[in-house]
């Protein structure tokens, strides 16, 4: 029974890995498609940079739509209903990807982004699923997704790039990273069918479509209803403000080369991987996950503002360091909390919420940076890691006294 239920949570974690890799191998290439000169799209109906723009902005737009709507649905009819069918769309999505960039058809492409990024809402389910699994400890399985995100960072764009050469590129131009994210969707899929064992009973296997709305409506009043997640999104918009201004700031005050870019965008998985691992095996195994918040957040806010204030080069491999890995913490930390103080029906809603606040924090970030320079960013992201600590104590104050 113990190796079966171990089964079940390893296709849990491939469900969530899929997902991350998939965005690796790629969505990561957006600009290559879309910017170069051997772009397949004849016509992009806007300058490439706004092109660019939109469809970064269509994957987060589609996370925000279907993390709620899939995570509530699979409170009310089961998570692998939900997952097996969101594999499903998400292959689907896929192969119309490698189409449109065959045909190269824009704006049929952007729909296609859009819709990866609804399905990619799956992860919510995936996740209230690994909560609800008996093996481990609820902090420990959250924090060690830290590590399978990082891990897929690293490991998506390397594949997506091994498609990208100019054999693959002969035959068929762009399709291929579209048709090998096809390919791990499938083999997921495949993964869950055969060992994921749902143990969560649906609150509602009978679905009505007025009743289903309503509750949609009601994910969105846990917003209100759970204080702590209106700084939950601070921190996170303040670690999505540090991802996309990194490259920017690095040129900008460095002068650094594009190779060097990619690299140090690697250390950050790296680091942000190593801190997975750090609080799976260790911090959040023996400290419970309230109890490390406030220092994480303290830590990694002081870590971003030497970031801020770094003029050497050789200064970024500790600065960087100290928010990526705090974040790893700070991440399932936040989660574990907030799933402790959601009823058991409602952990696919919490999640769900989790995953729209990722995809609308992304959004917002990249809004953000297209206003203001990368060094005000970074600043801003210090000062959102120290709002976030600073509320912190109040927030579960209030709870306790609730």
């Amino acid at each position: 029974m113990h190796k079966g239920l171990k089964r079940s949570l390893f296709s849990l974690y491939m469900a969530y890995f899929a997902d991350y890799l998939t965005w690796g191998v790629a969505i990561a290439f957006l600009a290559v498609y879309i910017t170069t000169k051997t772009t397949p799209f004849a016509n992009l109906y806007w300058k490439p940079e706004v092109a660019l723009g939109m469809a970064y902005a269509a994957f987060p737009i589609g996370e925000i739509i279907g993390s709620p709507i899939l995570g509530d649905l699979s409170d009310w009819i089961g998570r692998k209903k939900v997952l097996i069918w969101g594999f499903w769309g998400s292959i689907f999505c896929m192969l119309l990807c490698a189409y449109t960039l065959w045909v190269g058809n824009f704006a049929l492409f952007l729909v296609a982004q859009l819709l990866v990024g609804f399905f990619s809402g799956k992860q919510a389910m995936a996740q209230a699923a690994i909560v609800e699994s008996d093996v481990g400890s609820k902090a420990q399985k959250l924090a060690f997704l830290s590590v399978i995100g990082g891990v897929s960072w690293v490991l998506g764009p390397f594949l997506g790039g091994l498609v990208m050469t100019q054999w693959f590129l002969s035959y068929g131009g762009y399709i291929w990273p579209s048709l090998v994210a096809a390919l791990i969707y499938f083999l997921s899929l495949l993964f869950t069918q055969w060992f994921f064992v749902d143990t969560y009973k649906p609150s509602n296997p009978h679905l009505g479509a007025l009743k289903f709305l309503r509750s949609i409506g009601d994910v969105f009043a846990l917003t209100y209803r759970e204080k702590l997640f209106s700084i939950f999104l601070i921190n996170l918009l303040g670690w999505y403000l540090l991802i996309v201004a990194l490259s920017n700031f690095l040129i900008e005050r460095f002068h650094i080369t594009d190779a060097q870019v990619g690299f140090y965008n690697s250390y950050l998985s790296l680091c942000f991987t190593v801190g997975g691992v750090i609080g799976t095996a260790w911090l959040l195994r023996r400290h419970r996950a309230k109890n490390i918040l406030f220092w994480s957040l303290l830590v990694g806010s002081v870590g971003l503002f030497l970031f801020y204030n770094a003029d050497q080069l050789v200064d970024i491999w500790t600065y960087l360091a100290i928010p990526a890995i705090t974040e790893a913490w700070i991440y399932p930390a936040y989660q574990t909390v907030l799933s402790d103080h959601t009823g058991e029906q409602n952990q696919g809603k919490i999640f769900g919420l989790v995953g729209a606040t990722n995809g609308g924090c992304q959004f917002v970030a990249s809004m953000i940076l297209a206003g203001i320079t990368s060094a005000k960013c970074i600043l801003v992201a210090a000062l959102l890691f120290l709002c976030s600590a600073a509320l912190l104590p109040i927030f579960i104050r209030k709870k306790k006294a609730a």
